[in-house]
Protein backbone atom coordinates (compact mmCIF):
# COMPACT_ATOMS: atom_id res chain seq x y z
CA UNK A 1 0.00 0.00 0.00
CA UNK A 2 2.99 2.35 0.54
CA UNK A 3 4.54 2.08 -2.96
CA UNK A 4 1.58 3.34 -5.02
CA UNK A 5 1.32 6.31 -2.71
CA UNK A 6 4.95 7.18 -3.32
CA UNK A 7 4.58 7.12 -7.10
CA UNK A 8 1.41 9.15 -6.81
CA UNK A 9 3.27 11.77 -4.76
CA UNK A 10 6.09 11.80 -7.28
CA UNK A 11 3.59 12.20 -10.09
CA UNK A 12 2.04 15.18 -8.26
CA UNK A 13 5.50 16.57 -7.68
CA UNK A 14 6.39 16.49 -11.30
CA UNK A 15 3.08 17.82 -12.43
CA UNK A 16 2.77 20.61 -9.92
CA UNK A 17 6.45 21.44 -9.58
CA UNK A 18 8.55 21.01 -12.70
CA UNK A 19 5.80 21.15 -15.28
CA UNK A 20 4.16 24.13 -13.57
CA UNK A 21 7.44 26.01 -13.45
CA UNK A 22 8.10 25.11 -17.08
CA UNK A 23 4.76 26.56 -18.04
CA UNK A 24 5.46 29.80 -16.20
CA UNK A 25 8.88 30.32 -17.88
CA UNK A 26 9.61 31.40 -21.42
CA UNK A 27 8.93 28.97 -24.21
CA UNK A 28 11.89 26.73 -25.04
CA UNK A 29 12.56 24.97 -28.26
CA UNK A 30 12.67 21.29 -27.40
CA UNK A 31 15.10 20.32 -30.12
CA UNK A 32 17.56 23.03 -29.21
CA UNK A 33 17.27 22.15 -25.56
CA UNK A 34 18.05 18.49 -26.17
CA UNK A 35 21.03 19.38 -28.30
CA UNK A 36 22.24 21.80 -25.70
CA UNK A 37 21.79 19.22 -22.95
CA UNK A 38 23.69 16.42 -24.61
CA UNK A 39 26.28 18.77 -25.80
CA UNK A 40 27.01 20.32 -22.47
CA UNK A 41 29.90 19.37 -20.30
CA UNK A 42 29.91 16.86 -17.45
CA UNK A 43 29.86 19.63 -14.83
CA UNK A 44 26.68 21.03 -16.23
CA UNK A 45 25.02 17.61 -15.94
CA UNK A 46 26.14 17.24 -12.32
CA UNK A 47 24.81 20.67 -11.49
CA UNK A 48 21.45 19.87 -13.02
CA UNK A 49 21.17 16.60 -11.08
CA UNK A 50 22.06 18.39 -7.84
CA UNK A 51 19.33 20.94 -8.43
CA UNK A 52 16.89 18.16 -9.19
CA UNK A 53 17.82 16.32 -5.96
CA UNK A 54 17.43 19.46 -3.86
CA UNK A 55 14.03 20.18 -5.33
CA UNK A 56 12.97 16.58 -4.79
CA UNK A 57 14.11 16.69 -1.14
CA UNK A 58 12.12 19.84 -0.55
CA UNK A 59 9.01 18.16 -1.87
CA UNK A 60 9.66 15.13 0.32
CA UNK A 61 9.99 17.38 3.36
CA UNK A 62 6.63 18.95 2.54
CA UNK A 63 5.05 15.52 2.21
CA UNK A 64 6.65 14.45 5.49
CA UNK A 65 5.24 17.44 7.33
CA UNK A 66 1.77 16.75 5.94
CA UNK A 67 2.03 13.09 6.94
CA UNK A 68 3.24 13.99 10.48
CA UNK A 69 0.35 16.37 10.97
CA UNK A 70 -2.08 13.66 9.85
CA UNK A 71 -0.56 11.12 12.27
CA UNK A 72 -0.58 13.67 15.07
CA UNK A 73 -4.29 14.32 14.53
CA UNK A 74 -5.04 10.57 14.61
CA UNK A 75 -2.95 10.09 17.76
CA UNK A 76 -4.71 12.96 19.50
CA UNK A 77 -8.06 11.49 18.56
CA UNK A 78 -7.08 8.06 19.98
CA UNK A 79 -5.83 9.57 23.23
CA UNK A 80 -8.99 11.64 23.62
CA UNK A 81 -11.13 8.56 23.02
CA UNK A 82 -9.15 6.55 25.59
CA UNK A 83 -9.60 9.30 28.16
CA UNK A 84 -13.33 9.30 27.52
CA UNK A 85 -13.50 5.53 28.04
CA UNK A 86 -11.57 5.81 31.31
CA UNK A 87 -13.87 8.55 32.57
CA UNK A 88 -16.91 6.50 31.60
CA UNK A 89 -15.79 3.40 33.52
CA UNK A 90 -14.65 5.42 36.50
CA UNK A 91 -18.16 6.88 36.65
CA UNK A 92 -19.89 3.51 36.29
CA UNK A 93 -17.61 1.64 38.70
CA UNK A 94 -16.60 3.18 41.99
CA UNK A 95 -13.71 1.98 44.14
CA UNK A 96 -15.76 -0.70 45.88
CA UNK A 97 -16.94 -2.10 42.56
CA UNK A 98 -13.38 -2.30 41.32
CA UNK A 99 -12.39 -4.11 44.50
CA UNK A 100 -15.22 -6.59 43.92
CA UNK A 101 -13.99 -7.18 40.38
CA UNK A 102 -10.48 -7.85 41.68
CA UNK A 103 -11.83 -10.18 44.36
CA UNK A 104 -13.93 -12.13 41.84
CA UNK A 105 -10.89 -12.47 39.67
CA UNK A 106 -8.95 -13.66 42.70
CA UNK A 107 -11.63 -16.22 43.58
CA UNK A 108 -11.62 -17.61 40.05
CA UNK A 109 -7.84 -17.67 40.01
CA UNK A 110 -7.65 -19.45 43.34
CA UNK A 111 -10.33 -21.95 42.38
CA UNK A 112 -8.24 -23.06 39.41
CA UNK A 113 -4.87 -22.68 41.07
CA UNK A 114 -2.87 -25.81 41.75
CA UNK A 115 0.08 -24.17 43.48
CA UNK A 116 -0.59 -24.13 47.23
CA UNK A 117 1.96 -21.41 48.23
CA UNK A 118 0.78 -19.06 45.47
CA UNK A 119 -2.82 -19.94 46.37
CA UNK A 120 -2.37 -18.81 49.97
CA UNK A 121 -0.19 -15.80 49.18
CA UNK A 122 -2.52 -14.33 46.56
CA UNK A 123 -5.65 -15.13 48.58
CA UNK A 124 -4.34 -13.52 51.75
CA UNK A 125 -3.41 -10.38 49.84
CA UNK A 126 -7.04 -9.92 48.75
CA UNK A 127 -8.46 -10.09 52.29
CA UNK A 128 -8.86 -6.81 54.19
CA UNK A 129 -8.42 -7.17 57.95
CA UNK A 130 -9.30 -3.53 58.56
CA UNK A 131 -12.79 -4.01 57.13
CA UNK A 132 -13.48 -7.46 58.60
CA UNK A 133 -11.74 -7.58 61.98
CA UNK A 134 -13.54 -7.76 65.32
CA UNK A 135 -12.89 -4.46 67.08
CA UNK A 136 -12.31 -3.65 70.73
CA UNK A 137 -15.60 -1.76 70.75
CA UNK A 138 -17.47 -4.93 69.82
CA UNK A 139 -15.78 -6.86 72.63
CA UNK A 140 -16.61 -4.16 75.15
CA UNK A 141 -20.19 -3.96 73.90
CA UNK A 142 -20.64 -7.69 74.55
CA UNK A 143 -19.41 -7.30 78.12
CA UNK A 144 -21.79 -4.39 78.66
CA UNK A 145 -24.66 -6.50 77.33
CA UNK A 146 -23.69 -9.25 79.76
CA UNK A 147 -23.78 -6.82 82.68
CA UNK A 148 -27.10 -5.49 81.50
CA UNK A 149 -28.73 -8.91 81.31
CA UNK A 150 -27.35 -10.05 84.66
CA UNK A 151 -28.75 -6.88 86.25
CA UNK A 152 -32.12 -7.60 84.68
CA UNK A 153 -32.06 -11.16 85.90
CA UNK A 154 -31.04 -10.19 89.41
CA UNK A 155 -33.94 -7.74 89.55
CA UNK A 156 -36.34 -10.39 88.15
CA UNK A 157 -37.89 -8.11 85.58
CA UNK A 158 -40.47 -10.71 84.54
CA UNK A 159 -42.54 -10.04 87.69
CA UNK A 160 -45.29 -7.37 87.67
CA UNK A 161 -44.22 -3.73 87.74
CA UNK A 162 -43.34 -2.27 91.11
CA UNK A 163 -43.77 1.43 91.80
CA UNK A 164 -40.56 1.41 93.83
CA UNK A 165 -38.42 0.74 90.73
CA UNK A 166 -35.98 3.39 89.63
CA UNK A 167 -36.47 5.10 86.27
CA UNK A 168 -33.27 3.45 85.03
CA UNK A 169 -34.79 0.04 85.67
CA UNK A 170 -37.81 0.92 83.57
CA UNK A 171 -35.45 1.62 80.66
CA UNK A 172 -33.95 -1.83 81.19
CA UNK A 173 -37.47 -3.29 81.17
CA UNK A 174 -37.94 -1.71 77.76
CA UNK A 175 -34.71 -3.31 76.52
CA UNK A 176 -35.92 -6.83 77.37
CA UNK A 177 -39.38 -6.18 75.95
CA UNK A 178 -37.80 -6.74 72.53
CA UNK A 179 -37.09 -10.36 73.50
CA UNK A 180 -39.59 -13.18 73.96
CA UNK A 181 -38.86 -15.55 76.85
CA UNK A 182 -38.93 -19.12 75.46
CA UNK A 183 -37.22 -21.19 78.19
CA UNK A 184 -37.31 -20.24 81.86
CA UNK A 185 -35.51 -22.70 84.08
CA UNK A 186 -33.52 -22.32 87.26
CA UNK A 187 -30.05 -22.13 85.71
CA UNK A 188 -30.85 -21.38 82.07
CA UNK A 189 -33.07 -18.87 80.30
CA UNK A 190 -33.54 -18.41 76.58
CA UNK A 191 -35.01 -15.41 74.77
CA UNK A 192 -35.57 -14.80 71.10
CA UNK A 193 -36.49 -11.87 68.90
CA UNK A 194 -37.36 -11.80 65.18
CA UNK A 195 -34.80 -10.64 62.65
CA UNK A 196 -36.30 -7.96 60.45
CA UNK A 197 -37.54 -9.02 56.99
CA UNK A 198 -36.86 -12.72 57.65
CA UNK A 199 -38.59 -15.69 59.28
CA UNK A 200 -35.51 -16.22 61.48
CA UNK A 201 -34.88 -15.34 65.11
CA UNK A 202 -31.91 -14.20 67.11
CA UNK A 203 -31.42 -16.12 70.36
CA UNK A 204 -29.96 -15.10 73.69
CA UNK A 205 -29.10 -17.71 76.33
CA UNK A 206 -28.23 -16.86 79.92
CA UNK A 207 -27.09 -19.58 82.29
CA UNK A 208 -24.94 -20.65 85.21
CA UNK A 209 -22.65 -23.59 85.95
CA UNK A 210 -21.15 -24.40 89.32
CA UNK A 211 -19.11 -27.58 88.73
CA UNK A 212 -16.37 -26.29 86.40
CA UNK A 213 -14.21 -23.15 86.24
CA UNK A 214 -14.72 -20.40 83.70
CA UNK A 215 -11.32 -21.06 82.13
CA UNK A 216 -12.33 -24.64 81.22
CA UNK A 217 -15.53 -23.44 79.54
CA UNK A 218 -13.52 -20.81 77.67
CA UNK A 219 -10.71 -23.16 76.61
CA UNK A 220 -13.04 -25.78 75.18
CA UNK A 221 -14.33 -23.18 72.71
CA UNK A 222 -10.95 -21.76 71.79
CA UNK A 223 -9.23 -25.12 71.17
CA UNK A 224 -10.33 -26.20 67.68
CA UNK A 225 -8.35 -29.45 67.86
CA UNK A 226 -10.27 -30.51 70.95
CA UNK A 227 -13.53 -29.50 69.21
CA UNK A 228 -12.85 -32.16 66.60
CA UNK A 229 -12.83 -34.77 69.37
CA UNK A 230 -16.01 -33.96 71.28
CA UNK A 231 -18.17 -32.64 68.43
CA UNK A 232 -19.07 -35.58 66.17
CA UNK A 233 -20.77 -33.31 63.64
CA UNK A 234 -17.48 -31.69 62.66
CA UNK A 235 -16.20 -32.79 59.26
CA UNK A 236 -13.35 -30.29 59.11
CA UNK A 237 -12.24 -27.32 61.20
CA UNK A 238 -9.08 -25.38 60.46
CA UNK A 239 -7.51 -21.95 60.66
CA UNK A 240 -7.34 -20.26 57.26
CA UNK A 241 -5.69 -16.95 58.09
CA UNK A 242 -4.56 -15.00 61.13
CA UNK A 243 -3.77 -11.38 61.94
CA UNK A 244 -1.18 -11.10 64.70
CA UNK A 245 -1.79 -7.39 65.19
CA UNK A 246 -5.51 -7.58 66.01
CA UNK A 247 -5.60 -11.15 67.30
CA UNK A 248 -8.32 -12.11 64.80
CA UNK A 249 -8.33 -15.36 62.87
CA UNK A 250 -10.39 -16.77 60.01
CA UNK A 251 -11.63 -20.35 60.35
CA UNK A 252 -13.29 -22.78 57.97
CA UNK A 253 -15.80 -25.12 59.59
CA UNK A 254 -17.65 -27.95 57.79
CA UNK A 255 -20.41 -29.70 59.72
CA UNK A 256 -22.87 -32.50 59.09
CA UNK A 257 -26.57 -31.75 58.60
CA UNK A 258 -29.47 -34.19 58.93
CA UNK A 259 -29.89 -36.56 56.01
CA UNK A 260 -30.67 -36.01 53.13
CA UNK A 261 -29.48 -32.39 53.27
CA UNK A 262 -26.02 -31.32 52.18
CA UNK A 263 -23.43 -30.57 54.81
CA UNK A 264 -22.95 -26.90 55.68
CA UNK A 265 -19.70 -24.97 55.75
CA UNK A 266 -18.90 -21.73 57.54
CA UNK A 267 -16.10 -19.29 56.88
CA UNK A 268 -15.98 -16.93 59.83
CA UNK A 269 -13.70 -14.51 61.58
CA UNK A 270 -13.15 -14.98 65.30
CA UNK A 271 -11.56 -13.09 68.13
CA UNK A 272 -11.38 -13.99 71.81
CA UNK A 273 -9.96 -12.14 74.78
CA UNK A 274 -9.65 -12.44 78.55
CA UNK A 275 -10.36 -9.06 80.13
CA UNK A 276 -8.83 -9.16 83.60
CA UNK A 277 -9.96 -5.62 84.42
CA UNK A 278 -13.63 -6.38 83.73
CA UNK A 279 -13.21 -9.97 84.91
CA UNK A 280 -14.75 -11.41 81.75
CA UNK A 281 -13.93 -13.70 78.85
CA UNK A 282 -15.29 -12.76 75.43
CA UNK A 283 -15.57 -14.72 72.17
CA UNK A 284 -17.02 -13.21 68.98
CA UNK A 285 -17.50 -15.01 65.67
CA UNK A 286 -19.26 -13.92 62.49
CA UNK A 287 -19.43 -15.00 58.86
CA UNK A 288 -16.97 -13.47 56.43
CA UNK A 289 -15.77 -13.99 52.86
CA UNK A 290 -12.17 -15.06 52.43
CA UNK A 291 -10.51 -15.60 49.03
CA UNK A 292 -8.69 -18.72 50.24
CA UNK A 293 -12.00 -20.48 50.88
CA UNK A 294 -14.33 -19.95 47.89
CA UNK A 295 -17.69 -21.66 47.85
CA UNK A 296 -17.80 -25.33 46.91
CA UNK A 297 -20.58 -27.25 45.19
CA UNK A 298 -20.02 -30.02 47.71
CA UNK A 299 -21.33 -27.96 50.65
CA UNK A 300 -23.91 -25.25 51.29
CA UNK A 301 -22.20 -22.05 52.40
CA UNK A 302 -23.80 -20.34 55.42
CA UNK A 303 -23.28 -16.64 54.81
CA UNK A 304 -25.35 -15.32 57.73
CA UNK A 305 -23.85 -16.31 61.04
CA UNK A 306 -23.04 -14.53 64.31
CA UNK A 307 -22.09 -15.78 67.76
CA UNK A 308 -21.16 -13.77 70.86
CA UNK A 309 -20.21 -15.44 74.13
CA UNK A 310 -19.33 -13.74 77.43
CA UNK A 311 -18.20 -15.67 80.50
CA UNK A 312 -17.96 -14.10 83.95
CA UNK A 313 -16.61 -16.15 86.90
CA UNK A 314 -18.27 -16.02 90.30
CA UNK A 315 -14.89 -15.72 92.04
CA UNK A 316 -11.88 -16.28 89.75
CA UNK A 317 -11.17 -17.78 86.35
CA UNK A 318 -9.66 -20.95 87.86
CA UNK A 319 -12.32 -21.66 90.49
CA UNK A 320 -15.62 -23.41 89.89
CA UNK A 321 -18.67 -21.33 89.11
CA UNK A 322 -19.48 -18.78 86.42
CA UNK A 323 -22.28 -17.08 84.48
CA UNK A 324 -22.41 -16.99 80.71
CA UNK A 325 -24.47 -15.37 77.99
CA UNK A 326 -24.64 -16.47 74.37
CA UNK A 327 -26.21 -14.37 71.59
CA UNK A 328 -26.56 -16.32 68.37
CA UNK A 329 -28.20 -16.37 64.97
CA UNK A 330 -27.58 -17.91 61.55
CA UNK A 331 -29.34 -18.78 58.32
CA UNK A 332 -28.49 -22.37 57.32
CA UNK A 333 -30.59 -22.16 54.14
CA UNK A 334 -32.56 -25.21 55.19
CA UNK A 335 -35.87 -26.01 53.51
CA UNK A 336 -37.69 -26.40 56.83
CA UNK A 337 -41.02 -24.81 57.66
CA UNK A 338 -40.39 -21.74 59.79
CA UNK A 339 -42.18 -23.29 62.76
CA UNK A 340 -40.06 -26.44 62.62
CA UNK A 341 -36.82 -24.50 62.20
CA UNK A 342 -37.56 -22.17 65.09
CA UNK A 343 -38.39 -25.15 67.29
CA UNK A 344 -35.10 -26.84 66.40
CA UNK A 345 -33.17 -23.63 66.98
CA UNK A 346 -34.79 -22.95 70.35
CA UNK A 347 -33.92 -26.46 71.53
CA UNK A 348 -30.63 -26.82 69.64
CA UNK A 349 -28.93 -23.81 71.21
CA UNK A 350 -29.38 -25.07 74.81
CA UNK A 351 -28.32 -28.56 73.67
CA UNK A 352 -25.16 -27.10 72.20
CA UNK A 353 -24.42 -25.31 75.47
CA UNK A 354 -24.86 -28.62 77.29
CA UNK A 355 -22.35 -30.21 74.91
CA UNK A 356 -19.93 -27.40 75.66
CA UNK A 357 -20.43 -27.97 79.37
CA UNK A 358 -19.87 -31.72 79.12
CA UNK A 359 -16.75 -31.27 76.99
CA UNK A 360 -15.41 -28.65 79.40
CA UNK A 361 -16.11 -30.92 82.35
CA UNK A 362 -14.25 -33.79 80.68
CA UNK A 363 -11.34 -31.50 79.90
CA UNK A 364 -11.29 -30.15 83.44
CA UNK A 365 -11.28 -33.64 84.97
CA UNK A 366 -8.56 -34.74 82.58
CA UNK A 367 -6.41 -31.76 83.51
CA UNK A 368 -7.09 -32.30 87.20
CA UNK A 369 -5.79 -35.87 86.96
CA UNK A 370 -2.78 -34.74 85.01
CA UNK A 371 -1.81 -32.18 87.63
CA UNK A 372 -2.83 -34.23 90.66
CA UNK A 373 -0.23 -34.80 93.47
CA UNK A 374 0.38 -38.30 92.10
CA UNK A 375 1.34 -36.78 88.73
CA UNK A 376 2.98 -33.64 90.05
CA UNK A 377 5.06 -31.76 87.51
CA UNK A 378 8.19 -29.76 88.17
CA UNK A 379 7.33 -27.01 85.69
CA UNK A 380 5.50 -24.32 87.60
CA UNK A 381 4.88 -22.26 84.48
CA UNK A 382 2.61 -24.83 82.79
CA UNK A 383 -1.01 -23.66 82.79
CA UNK A 384 -3.77 -26.15 83.32
CA UNK A 385 -5.57 -24.87 80.20
CA UNK A 386 -2.67 -23.73 78.03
Amino acid sequence: MGTPGFFQAARIFFRQGIIHRACEGPRIDVNSSVKHFWGSSHSTLTSSLRKFANAFNEKLNVLGEVFAKQCHAIAVQRVRRSAQIINLYSTLYNEQSLEQIVKKFGHQFLRNSKGRPLYLLFGASLFSWNESKVTDEELNSCVDDMNHVTDLESQKLHIPDDSSKEPNNRNQDHYMDQWELVIDRENIKLWRRPIQDTYLYEYKVFGRFFDIPAKAFYSVQVDIEYRKQWDRLVIALETVDKDEQSGCEVLHWITHYPYPMYSRDYVYIRRHRIDYDKKAMVLISRAVDHPCRPESKKYVRVKTYSSQMVIKPHTSFDENGFDYILTYHDDPKAAFPSVAYNWMASTGVPDFVDKLHNAAKTLHERKAKRFSPQNETTDENISCYS
